[in-house]
């Protein structure tokens, strides 16, 4: 072969080899666009629940005198209309239902709980009323613990301070947390929840709740509406514990890392069962007529221990608050 035919066969095959790596890099970009194209165009994957805690018990709601089926209903919300699951931002298809603890009694604990009372200067032995319930009495107080969970009530009669209302709400929340923190109870929940203080002019006191803090931005709700599971009524300061007429302290940690999704109940099926009577009246109104000025999602948690911290409906208007069950039925035990 001559240079001259060695040098047009060289040409043609560099000629050949840039053709190549163009149409190469061309037919890449195409199929990459191609392939995000398609990959955009699939449907989105829909998370399914995995129902790991089976068939939940139904949420231990409080007794109520009447049924939410009677009374009427009408939507007054911001929207005039109930949220769109999928839709509205907290209202997503399936639901987290989260484990709490329960703890148990140690060797330490009618220890514990002497030393307890003594905080509340109460020197008397305890009242065994069974293997886990103390009750100690002195004078005027009374402490009752409950030797498993650590959660107890102490009841004062005294007669209330004439200076009760004096101190600032902010000082009366900030005061009971440091009370709870001496006695070695200021969760790290409590100290971040929600808190409501209310004047009781008859008994010239004041109660103070904390609620623990919300789980999933969702608020946590008790029986009461309007009191926590701890909650104090105290008559003048709140930073002097001799003040305080009562001190309730209920408390079961929830376990965020362990947990079920559900499918969420609608909405729409949450309000049919409050007209059918399968929510409960925690604010009884005075009027057979409700207007449902806000519907949102929170967790509900008893006073009495269950393993599960599950999500409700609270249906709320002018002097009128009810909650319904957010688990959809066929995974809840109706039968209590």
């Amino acid at each position: 072969m001559t240079l001259t035919q060695t040098a047009i066969l060289t040409r043609r095959v560099i000629l050949f080899s840039v053709i190549s790596l163009v149409v190469g890099i061309i037919g890449l970009i195409g199929y990459n666009i191609w392939h995000a194209y398609y990959l955009a165009s699939l449907p989105p994957v829909e998370e399914k629940p995995d129902i790991k805690f089976g068939i939940l018990p139904p949420p231990d709601f409080p007794p109520s005198s009447v049924s939410t089926s009677n009374f009427s209903y009408s939507l007054d919300t911001v929207t005039g209309g109930l949220p769109k699951v999928g839709v509205n931002t907290g209202f997503e298809k399936i639901i987290k239902v989260y484990f709490v603890t329960q703890t148990f009694a140690t060797l330490l604990a009618p220890e514990k709980s002497s030393a307890l009372a003594e905080k509340f200067n109460i020197s008397s032995s305890p009242e065994i009323l069974s293997d886990t319930r103390y009750r100690y009495k002195d004078q005027n107080k009374t402490l009752l613990v409950d030797l498993d969970s650590g959660n107890f009530s102490y009841n004062k009669e005294a007669t209330p301070s004439a200076n009760a209302n004096s101190d600032q709400e902010n000082n009366l929340v900030s005061d009971f947390k440091q009370v709870l923190s001496n006695l070695g109870l200021l969760k790290e929940e409590l100290g971040n929840g929600r808190v409501k203080v209310i004047f009781l002019k008859e008994a010239q006191a004041v109660q103070v709740s904390l609620w623990p803090a919300p789980v999933d931005k969702r608020l946590i709700f008790t029986a009461d509406f309007n009191k926590a599971l701890v909650n104090t009524t105290v008559s003048g300061s709140a930073s002097n514990l001799e003040n305080y007429l009562s001190l309730n302290f209920t408390y079961y940690p929830i376990d965020t890392s362990t947990y079920a999704t559900y499918p969420l109940k609608t909405p729409e099926q949450a309000f049919d069962d409050l007209k059918t009577g399968k929510g409960v009246v925690v604010v009884e109104p005075d009027k057979p007529q409700v207007s449902i000025t806000s519907v949102s999602l929170g967790y509900y948690l008893p006073e009495n221990y269950s393993p599960y911290l599950q999500p409700i409906f609270v249906f709320e208007g002018p002097n009128f608050v009810s909650y319904v069950s957010a688990i959809n039925e066929q995974f809840q035990n109706q039968a209590r």
